[in-house]
């Protein structure tokens, strides 16, 4: 979003673009790449700052508490309409009235005002609500109601699931569109879901079955690819400069909890989760985790595997027969500790793990040393 990137720099006014584009003067793709290059020119010209862009890992989220007052209103909103309309009809009725008024609190919020903690909000609803709506009203049932009543384990009828085929479709164009309306850079993580959605949709209808019983594969296999679109639009935006950031920060906060419980799965299997050799299997997936995390720059990717980590830290404490009082005092400081620790030495500790591939061809998808 234009206002997201503008209205933090210095000297450029977001608002006096909107104008410019409004008048004719400027494009919307030249006011975006404007206030690109005035975003980068000013790091460049700031190099005394200690600490970049890149290292604080900026998220564009609010710019102040209005944002956070517009978003609270919002919720409250849509909570009180759907609550209020849940008599009214079908759950794909109800879905439908309220992502309509989603799309009309974008146009004012998001693309009149540039809001950016109420667009995140906005964007994030608008996907699962328009497809509710679609599974709703085309395939007759509430939701994903068609996959209920299937034992676990058990193939999913194959026209449940062809049910869901043309729903999904509709849902993605609607994501998209959402997307290119109000460019907000959440939008990405919809447009993904609701591909992945389809796509085990599809196998389903192919093979019924075949998802459901190697749901841990497909969740992983799942997570990689969300990696790697992430990855994708790193590339383009090593500097952290663009909304190119704010989109795969979004699509490695996806990415990271569908890697991490799906490898955790495929490795223990049916193992004991209190056993010690889980915790020490969950503590090396959290190291290799960390590892990644660091040379790509991203913490978001940390985030999903803290609970794990925790979860471990305590494990192996119980084993060692330490009160449950103790336990969780303990398991709650260390993690803490390796969380500051971690934060305040990152520059550092980043410079160790990319300096023995500085000359490698990772370097062109990942930020500089310094």
């Amino acid at each position: 979003m234009l206002g997201e990137q503008a209205d933090v720099t210095l000297g450029l006014s977001g608002k006096r673009l909107d104008a410019a584009v409004a008048r004719g003067i400027l494009s919307r793709e030249q006011a975006d790449r404007l206030a690109e290059f005035w975003v980068r020119q000013e790091r460049l010209e700031d190099s005394d700052a200690p600490i970049s862009r890149v290292d604080a890992e900026e998220v564009r989220f609010a710019r102040g508490f209005h944002d956070v007052f517009i978003a609270i209103g919002i919720v409250i909103f849509l909570f009180g309409l759907t609550y209020g309309l849940r008599d009214l009809g079908s759950m794909g009725v109800i879905a439908g009235i309220a992502a309509g008024s989603v799309w009309i609190l974008s146009e004012i919020f998001a693309r009149r005002m540039r809001l950016a903690l109420p667009s995140f909000l906005l964007s994030l609803a608008f996907t699962p609500l328009f497809l509710m709506t679609c599974i709703g009203l085309i395939a007759g049932g509430d939701s994903i109601s068609v996959f209920e009543g299937a034992p676990a384990g058990e193939p999913v009828d194959p026209d449940g699931a062809y049910l869901l085929i043309l729903p999904t479709l509709i849902a993605i164009a609607g994501a998209v569109l959402h997307y290119l309306r109000f460019k907000v850079p959440v939008g990405v993580t919809g447009i993904a879901g609701g591909v992945l959605l389809l796509v085990a949709v599809l196998i389903e209808s192919v093979v019924p079955g075949f998802v459901v019983d190697h749901v841990t594969w497909f969740t992983l296999v799942a997570g990689l690819v969300c990696f790697a679109l992430a990855m994708m639009f790193d590339s383009r935006d090593i500097e952290r400069v663009s909304v190119n950031s704010d989109k795969a920060f979004w699509l490695h906060l996806m990415a990271a909890p569908l890697i991490v419980h799906s490898a955790l799965m495929l490795v223990m299997g049916e193992g004991e989760a209190q056993s010690t050799f889980y915790a020490l299997i969950v503590i090396g997936l959290f190291l290799g985790l960390a590892f990644v995390a660091i040379l790509v720059d991203r913490r978001a990717l940390l985030v999903s595997g803290l609970g794990y980590f925790g979860f471990a830290i305590a494990t192996l404490m119980t084993k060692a027969e330490v009160s449950e009082d103790i336990t969780l005092a303990m398991t709650l400081v260390l993690l803490g500790c390796f969380i500051l620790l971690l934060g305040s030495a990152w520059r550092a500790v980043r410079r160790l793990v990319v300096k023995p591939l500085s000359d490698t061809a990772v370097m062109s998808f990942v930020p500089a040393i310094d």
